[in-house]
């Protein structure tokens, strides 16, 4: 924290005074905790969240090179009950601002290295409403906002660096018309709970090449005949596995599925209207420490299908890891991750590929290893390795190392 302060004689008249008084310290904490109080009461929660990431490719890839990233999101969520009387209404608003540069461009591969690689400039993002209906269990929400937001995801997905999977898996954004973070578009959502470990969840989006597209920054509003539609389907179990020791072992496990009606060209010259595939998604706590609770192992993984090979250039992709949190001693908040990224590419679209002279891609690996250091609640440094098997899937580009490391700021 930094106070302004009048300087000594034969001094620069002000300073900046990185060792303010206990007193004064203490005293703005508890002014800050007071207005955001207060902002609380009156339903406003305002949130901000920063990454950037400093990656270099020192061996292999096309291009050895270094870039630097990073994604802003920020935005608030007005709770309308405490100022309308709107009882289980919200109204959320967001925007982002992304720059840098992709450092996938230099290394040739498929799997985004970074991933705060964005719509790259400032845009509009979230404008919806939602609405929370029989006690929490029905939640509806309307507006403008992304299929990646609540589809096809995991919460081990939000650590990785590396975009492969985060937040949702890239071979959906190459197959289907789904968009993520700074892409929104006009859509519709309802999730339901039938127990309180279950969950049933559909979704109709605006499926339309503008979207993502930086020239509006995110504030084409229009609809248009030649749109499509985007539906997203999901079930979901997050069961609790409880110990004789008292040790919750929790869990989460999805089965989605999408279509989409938008024309979409086949890699043989033709045009199709119906565009389908399915995800299975799974994360599971399998240890636990008994004295320490925060020192835990848990597994992920999951896998996308797409059996139009004639339309999608990745019909198959797989991933996985493990995350173990509070591995050494008195770091209970930090994780180490371990990770892996499997697409294969179809047929028709190596063969396409081949033919415009780019190779014949069979299949992309990456293997990524991290180590997320919590300095605080709001600040954390990631420190990150990528190794990629036969970047962009050819052989044709020699395997590329990555090392780097992410900032992350979360208010």
């Amino acid at each position: 924290m930094q106070t302004l302060v009048a300087a000594e004689k034969r001094t620069p008249l002000f300073h900046y005074d990185f060792n303010p008084d206990p007193a004064t310290e203490a005293a703005l904490i508890d002014l800050a905790k007071a207005w955001r109080a207060d902002l609380d009461d009156t339903g406003i929660h305002p949130f901000l969240s920063y990454w950037g990431d400093f990656l270099a490719n020192p061996v292999g890839g096309a291009s050895p090179t270094a870039s630097w990233m990073q994604l802003l999101v920020a935005g608030t969520r007005i709770d309308l009950e405490p100022t309308t009387g709107w009882t289980g209404g919200s109204l959320t608003v967001s925007v982002t601002d992304a720059a840098g540069s992709n450092l996938s461009n230099q290394v040739g591969n498929v799997f985004t290295i970074s991933q705060a690689y964005v719509m790259n400039t400032f845009a509009l993002y979230d404008v919806f409403l939602t609405q929370r209906l029989l006690e929490d269990r029905l939640e509806i929400t309307l507006g403008r906002f992304s299929a990646g937001q609540f589809f096809a995801t995991l919460p081990a997905m939000g650590q990785v660096v590396s975009g492969a999977v985060n937040g949702n898996p890239t071979s959906l954004f190459l197959n289907a018309p789904f968009q993520s973070t700074a892409s929104a578009s006009w859509a519709a959502r309802t999730k339901f709970l039938p127990t309180r470990e279950t969950y049933i969840e559909v979704g109709a989006f605006q499926a339309t090449p503008r979207i993502g597209n930086p020239a509006y920054h995110g504030a084409d509003f229009s609809i248009r005949r030649d749109n499509g539609l985007l539906i997203m389907a999901e079930m979901g179990w997050t069961p609790t596995f409880s110990l004789n020791s008292g040790r919750d072992l929790k869990g989460v496990y999805t089965l989605g599925g999408y279509y989409a009606n938008n024309p979409t060209d086949t890699f043989s010259g033709g045009t199709t209207r119906n565009v389908f595939g399915f995800y299975a998604l799974g994360q599971q706590m399998i240890w636990r420490q008994a004295s320490h609770p925060n020192n835990n192992l848990s597994l992920w993984g999951g896998i996308t299908v797409s059996p139009q090979d004639e339309l999608a250039p990745m019909p198959v992709m797989a991933f996985g890891g493990l995350i173990w949190q509070g591995l050494i001693p008195n770091r209970e908040n930090d994780s180490l991750l371990l990770s892996t990224y499997l697409g294969g590419f179809s047929t028709p679209y190596a063969n396409a590929q081949a033919e415009a002279g780019n190779g014949r891609p069979t299949m992309e690996t990456v293997f990524e290893i991290s180590y997320l250091i919590q300095i605080n609640k709001h600040l954390q440094i990631q420190p990150d390795l990528q190794w990629i098997l036969q970047p962009g899937g050819t052989g044709d580009i020699p395997n590329a190392l990555v090392i780097g490391f992410q900032v992350g700021v979360t208010f």
